[in-house]
């Protein structure tokens, strides 16, 4: 074990490096995984990050491999193969992945407790059993790559193994063949990602940010080579140090093979940067569209028309509330639709949908505003009286089996049918035996559910049920019919045609002869012909048949009331985008579509809306009467963003986050790595006589080639990237009907990461090109022979 903790601490550089990859690689996917399970979305979003940390590692191990040079040609020297030599190699980076392994999985559970508290509703579990598996395999993996490291680096020839120089050695045929297989990754993730919209993105997919960046960044470095080679007999005339630059990218590797992660990592950057703004953007717009107002107070209890009556009765005035309904119904979009209290919708909203795509609907809200509206009334009582025009005799007839049966009579049944303030429906029956003589008769009933207020639908007026009624005419004048206060007659009453035609078309009464007409409203009451057979049903008049509507997105357009049944429809206006719906859907004028409505439908989101000036008191009432909490702006944003998944682009941004700091790792590594050669290589300069400010000047030239390279190539990789593969990863589930998202390509989310990335390879790569005179003196050559 001593010799062994000798040897690490010998080594201790990269082994620190790969303890800290194996952290940064362990931890981000611990935190990545269990935030992606907690907002349900795809585990292998962490895809890229274990694409680059299997890129990154075996450069690792190949210093390891190298460091261990001498150690392994002594070992071959003194007879030992197969597995003793195996373990003598692989005890320490073993012992370094497990710690790396071990502490990443504590710093994961830690990250995942404070990124799911702080983006997700709750704190999700800080470890499960996918998140340790994951870790095991990633230790097991990082192992297996060091362990292919160490076997190239046994198959090498012995003297080899013993030289004190490593020079630069030429691709290998694997290296080759894995730089081309990434790049038709790349395409291949791009052609895949264009049908991936559809349904769950596959693995190819997902990886494809790290494919598009390691292919660019694996050109680039071809570009680097190329270039330098064909730049360097160019420069021999034109100045030692643009020289010097141009011979070291065409042969040095400390530099130049790090920028493949740094380009990679930067891309995926760029997508995830790209992604959250189209995330911000789109839950921006949709919530300005589905959100007329400042604050919203959540009224489903009370159904439509009880968010109607609390408007009216907090703020009659109708200058600061406004009640609002909306069924979204995303699997049946012909019945996607909205109501909205149309004659107070420029007073509360005003302007409040400008520079929205649903502006141009709203300044036409008012035209969908009509004098229909429910008839609604408050009261305790129902009562009526009524005289009979033509009263049937009661008499009797044997039937078909003998039995002697009722065939007539003078009972009249009345059947009120009305929505509650509670959005229930509700019904009052009240019986009256009408005379023969046409004297008058009256009675009451109690309705205990209209005390606090309801909707009246519809009137069924009947024969009572005291036995079968033949053909005979049956006609009664009512009176009077009111409930509370309110006087039901004072508007007119027609006849529902579906009740008169079962009765027309019912075989048991072929002989029936229907009156000229069914329902006369005459100055002194409602004269009625009942039905022989089934109630008569009595709407209110609405007057104008049709329902005025806007429309987005509907070849069909079908007006729907509150209680979900069809009305006519009248198409006043075609938009791209409606208030509250969005893209597809019917907006209708909620007292319009209430009048003879039933119930409210369960589906139903009632809100009533206050705009920005509503006075507190008004704002308290409302909440001391639903029993509910007001909504402001940003919070409908925030749900809308935990409905549709907003938390998906968070996870992406997680993984970008940890592919940089792999990124960051391997270059520092790569400088680190190099360091000690390069300041052997500027000792062996100021021997030959070249100045340090000389050589200061090539490091100079060097750096911001690679720095110039790096931002062309990461902004032209997020754009490539953005462009081809953000409509395949799955960052947000738009609904159907919700604004598109705007995933195009957009300035500042591309520069960004070049710029960190630049900065990056400057301070980093700064280091390495730093000339000290104190570092790199020319006895160093004398004291590395000793």
């Amino acid at each position: 074990m001593s010799r062994v903790l000798r040897g690490a601490r010998s080594r201790r550089g990269a082994l620190t490096t790969l303890v800290l990859m194996t952290l940064v690689v362990v931890g981000g996917a611990v935190v990545v995984l269990q935030f992606a399970m907690a907002a349900g979305t795809s585990p292998w979003l962490t895809a890229p990050l274990l694409l680059l940390g299997a890129v990154a590692v075996p450069s690792i191990g190949a210093e390891l491999a190298v460091a261990r040079r001498e150690e392994i040609g002594l070992a071959r020297l003194r007879g030992i193969h197969g597995l003793r030599l195996w373990r003598f190699l692989l005890v320490e980076p073993l012992l370094a992945i497990v710690l790396g392994a071990g502490i990443g999985v504590a710093l994961g559970a830690i990250g995942t407790v404070l990124a799911t508290r702080s983006w997700l509703d709750d704190a999700a579990p800080a470890l499960g059993h996918t998140a340790l598996l994951a870790a095991a395999g990633i230790a097991g993996v990082g192992l297996l790559i060091v362990s292919l490291s160490a076997a190239a680096a046994l198959r090498e020839p012995l003297a080899v193994q013993v030289s004190a120089r490593r020079r630069p050695r030429r691709a290998t045929t694997v290296a080759v063949f894995l730089s081309v297989l990434v790049l038709v990754g790349a395409g291949v993730a791009a052609y895949r990602s264009r049908g991936a919209a559809a349904g769950e993105p596959d693995l190819v997919v997902l990886l494809g940010p790290a494919l598009v960046g390691l292919a660019l960044g694996q050109a680039a470095i071809w570009v680097v080579r190329i270039a330098a080679r064909v730049l360097t007999p160019a420069t021999e005339k034109r100045g030692l140090g643009a020289f010097l630059a141009a011979r070291r990218l065409a042969r040095a590797d400390d530099l130049v093979t790090p920028v493949r992660l740094v380009v990679a990592a930067a891309v995926v950057g760029s997508l995830a940067l790209s992604g959250a703004v189209a995330v911000g953007g789109w839950t921006g717009e949709q919530a300005a569209v589905e959100v007329p107002g400042a604050r919203t107070i959540d009224v489903t209890d009370l159904g439509a028309l009880g968010a109607v009556d609390l408007t009216e009765r907090v703020d009659p005035e109708g200058e600061h509330l406004i009640a609002t309904a909306v069924v979204r119904n995303e699997t049946r979009l012909g019945e996607r639709r909205a109501y909205v209290d149309a004659g107070r919708w420029d007073a509360v909203v005003a302007d409040f949908y400008d520079g929205t795509p649903a502006a141009a609907a709203s300044d036409a809200v008012a035209s969908v505003d009509t004098d229909i509206a429910p008839v609604q009334v408050r009261g305790e009582r129902l009562s009526a009286s009524a005289a009979g025009l033509t009263v049937p005799e009661v008499r009797t007839q044997r039937g078909p089996t003998g039995r002697v049966v009722a065939a007539g009579g003078g009972g009249l049944e009345l059947t009120l049918a009305f929505v509650t303030s509670a959005n229930e429906s509700g019904a009052a029956v009240l019986r009256l035996e009408v005379p023969a003589d046409g004297s008058r008769v009256r009675r009451s009933v109690r309705v205990p559910e209209c005390a606090e207020g309801c909707a009246i639908t519809d009137l069924d007026v009947s024969r009572d049920s005291r036995g079968l009624i033949d053909g005979s005419d049956f006609e009664v004048l009512l009176e009077t019919l009111e409930l509370g206060s309110a006087d039901l007659l004072a508007q007119p009453w027609l006849p529902d045609p579906s009740s008169v035609e079962s009765a027309l078309n019912s075989n048991f009464f072929r002989n029936y002869q229907p009156p000229t007409s069914f329902v006369v409203n005459r100055p002194d009451g409602l004269q009625v012909a009942l039905l022989p057979a089934i109630a008569l049903r009595l709407e209110q008049d609405r007057g104008e048949a049709s329902v005025p509507v806007l429309v987005a997105d509907q070849d069909e357009p079908v007006a729907l009331d509150l209680g979900g049944d069809d009305r006519t429809t009248e198409v006043v206006g075609v938009a791209g985008s409606l208030p509250l719906l969005g893209a597809v859907g019917v907006l209708a004028d909620i007292r319009t579509s209430a009048a003879g409505s039933g119930p409210t439908v369960p589906a139903a989101e009632v809100q009533v809306v206050a705009d920005a000036d509503t006075p507190e008191a008004v704002l308290d009432e409302v909440a001391g009467a639903t029993g509910a909490t007001w909504r402001t702006r940003s919070s409908v944003r925030d749900a809308l963003g935990e409905r549709y998944g907003v938390a998906q682009s968070v996870a992406y941004a997680l993984t970008a986050l940890a592919c940089a700091l792999v990124a960051l790792l391997a270059l520092g590594a790569g400088v680190t790595r190099h360091l000690r050669d390069y300041r052997r290589d500027v000792a062996s300069l100021r021997v030959l006589g070249v100045s340090t400010g000389t050589v200061r000047r090539a490091g100079r030239a060097e750096l911001a080639s690679l720095t110039v390279l790096v931002l062309a190539v990461v902004v032209a990789g997020g754009w490539l990237a953005v462009t081809l593969l953000l409509d395949g990863l799955p960052l947000l589930a738009v609904p159907v009907a919700g604004l598109p998202l705007d995933t195009a390509p957009h300035a500042w989310p591309l520069v960004v990461p070049a710029v960190l990335a630049a900065a990056a390879v400057v301070l980093v790569g700064g280091r390495a090109r730093a000339v000290r005179a104190s570092t790199t003196r020319p006895s160093l050559l004398r004291e590395e022979e000793r």
